[in-house]
């Protein structure tokens, strides 16, 4: 039989071991090492001719075996091999809920523990038969939004080919200030459609068996919320929180008051109705979170275009209500059902209630479950970085000394004045004369004056005041530094031409006067040679269409004089229109560079001093040991990430 041929080939080696070594061994075939070597040989008997054809015989027979034996062992060796290997392999599940378990007990205060206790369950069960709890919420406005969800949970969940059962009944006398939990799929002892309330059980549950849902391990919870109250803060985070994490009040017996507890969700799905409540869910930011969060509102006889791109799903509950009673009452109403049932966009809801909560192969992980830990992980790590800020924040805080805090005030109101002498200056010079003698009509007798004019405004008026600041600036830095032997070294400028260089010291920012030579020796040469080229062309232009009105007058007998002056006229007019309207333009382009440089000179001089600022500050604060809990949190985050990778 292979198995013992299997085990005895098995033992084969460690027997040969045991008795053959050193300088004894001898060449043994494997089937005779079988065989006990202890046990006494009998006498060699005389062989006849017959006996040796016989034994011939029996030796090509074992050693067959002997080979048959070999590939047996080695088969098994090599199945026992791989088995070994696919143990070894680690179990990502396993790896996942330990790492969850571990952020529970050791990261309670960056993790919703609700959910995460949800999560843990969810990895506790079989892949891909995890129970998924959806919530019916309906938003608090009135006693409508209420019996509206009501009506939601019986549309999703009756049978039209059956009469009205008794958890339909059940549903319609509860009170939503209670919740309610409908546990989807019949127990092995109930028959379809009868419901059992849970002994003991503090919440109301009601089994339920639907044709079109079972078989899926839903749970649904019904009861009444408050998006806005109950949640913390506007981001989607703290709204996901308060939405999929609903507080339900328990009441404790005897004494008349209630307990607080929270009942996580994998999914909840908005009922309201109107355009109040319309108006309520487009309020809410639903749009990053639409595949565990969605929104239903009741809206009679609302029929929106199909391209129309709404927050919420438009749906009317009386009419799908009339269409179920019609085919209850006979079967013959079954295409009006359909009909109606369509109308009331009440399939897009059981569509969104039944999305992934089945996978397609048996052993794989539920989508909402995974949905669940990612977003739960992201959480954790969106907390994890506050509070990191926090303490980098406060850190800082307290280690700033009172001689950094007096040079940033120092340099908050050098900038403040940098810019508005900037404004001030550059306003009072572009109003000026000297500026309007730069006129495009006056540059026949003063395009030569362009470089001294320009060069004028330039220092005079850009950023006088400002540079000598920053410089007793840059001494209080050199000062308060001192004591520290930090050397002060500020950013030298970004100049738009390499080869001009400001001829200044670079122990203070040299922004400012970087940019005052870059205008004088850049864009005033450009702007004076634009001067001089737009008044050769005007003369030359109007030259030569008052020489071809005159050639036209005396070379012609039909030209008259009132022709030849519109020759000449138009030309001069041309020229004219066009040296004005490119000189405005050069003008214009030029106060706004002028602008623009001074602009981008101030922030150089303000960020170059921060750098300096923050050294000092680098210097002075002491390090602070990084939080332990911040980094074990961090870690177990990490690990659970990896392992939901390979999560199947």
């Amino acid at each position: 039989m292979p198995p013992r041929l299997s085990l005895r080939a098995s033992a084969a080696p460690r027997r040969l071991l045991g008795q053959v070594s050193g300088s004894e061994r001898q060449a043994v075939c494997f089937f005779c090492s079988l065989t006990d070597s202890s046990s006494p040989r009998p006498q060699q008997q005389q062989q006849t001719p017959a006996t040796r054809r016989a034994r011939r015989r029996r030796g090509g027979r074992l050693a067959a075996s002997s080979q048959q034996q070999q590939r047996v062992y080695q088969s098994t060796t090599s199945t026992a091999s791989s088995t070994s290997s696919t143990t070894r392999e680690p179990d990502a599940r396993k790896e996942l809920e330990d790492a969850l378990v571990q952020l529970q007990k050791h990261a309670a205060s960056f993790v919703n523990l609700s959910r995460l206790q949800l999560a843990i369950n969810g990895l506790r069960q079989e892949p891909g038969s995890e129970a998924i709890r959806v919530a019916i919420l309906g938003l608090t406005n009135g006693t409508v939004s209420g019996q509206s969800a009501k009506q939601v949970l019986k549309l999703l969940l009756a049978d039209p080919l059956k009469d009205e059962e008794e958890w339909e009944r059940e549903v319609d006398r509860h009170d939503l200030t209670q919740p309610m939990i409908i546990r989807v799929g019949a127990k092995d002892h109930q028959t379809p459609g009868t419901i059992s309330l849970a002994k003991g059980s503090l919440l109301h549950e009601v089994n339920v068996s639907s044709a079109t849902m079972n078989g899926h391990n839903l749970e649904l919870l019904l009861m009444e919320t408050n998006p806005y109250v109950a949640s913390a803060d506007d981001s989607v985070e703290g709204l996901e929180d308060a939405i999929l994490v609903p507080t339900v009040d328990i009441p404790i017996s005897g004494t008349g008051r209630y307990t607080p507890v929270t009942t996580p969700v994998h999914k909840a799905l908005l009922v309201t109705n109107g355009l109040m409540g319309a108006a309520s869910v487009a309020s809410l930011p639903l749009s990053e979170s639409a595949d565990v969060i969605a929104a239903a509102v009741d809206i009679p006889e609302y029929k929106p275009d199909s391209q129309t791109a709404l927050p919420f799903t438009p749906i009317d509950v009386g009419t799908a209500s009339v269409g179920l009673g019609l085919i209850r009452k006979s079967l013959n109403d079954a295409m009006e059902y359909e009909h109606m049932w369509f109308q009331s966009n009440l399939p897009k809801l059981k569509d969104w209630v039944k999305a992934d909560v089945t996978t397609d192969a048996a052993g794989i992980t539920k989508a909402p479950v995974r949905r669940l830990i990612a977003s739960l992980l992201q959480n954790t790590t969106i907390a994890i970085a506050e509070e990191e800020a926090r303490a980098v924040s406060t850190t800082l805080t307290t280690a700033t000394s009172p001689k950094s805090t007096h040079l940033n005030s120092n340099l908050a109101a050098w900038a403040e004045g940098a810019h508005s002498e900037l404004q001030e200056q550059l306003d009072l010079a572009f109003s000026s004369r000297r500026w309007r003698k730069l006129g495009w009509w006056k540059l026949f007798w003063r395009v030569d004056d362009v470089h001294m004019l320009t060069t004028d405004i330039i220092n005079q008026r850009f950023l006088p005041t400002a540079e000598k600041k920053a410089i007793y600036l840059a001494g209080q830095i050199q000062e308060a530094n001192a004591p520290n032997s930090i050397s002060v070294v500020y950013d030298a400028p970004v100049l738009q031409t390499p080869d001009v260089q400001p001829a200044v010291p670079t122990t203070w920012p040299t922004n400012i006067p970087a940019a005052r030579s870059y205008l004088q020796n850049e864009t005033i040469p450009a702007l004076q040679a634009l001067a001089q080229k737009l008044v050769l062309q005007t003369l030359s232009t109007s030259g030569l269409t008052t020489s071809l009105g005159a050639l036209a007058y005396f070379g012609t007998l039909t030209t008259g004089i009132y022709e030849a002056g519109a020759v000449a006229a138009l030309g001069i007019v041309w020229s004219m229109r066009r040296m004005q309207k490119q000189w405005e333009t050069a003008r214009s382009f030029w106060e706004g560079e002028v602008r623009e440089e001074g602009r981008k000179a101030v922030r150089g001089v303000e960020t170059s001093v921060e750098k300096v600022l923050k050294q000092s500050e680098d210097v002075d604060a002491t390090p602070v040991a990084e939080n332990e809990e911040l980094i074990r949190a961090r870690d177990l985050v990490e690990k659970a990430t990896e392992a939901l990778d390979r999560l199947k």
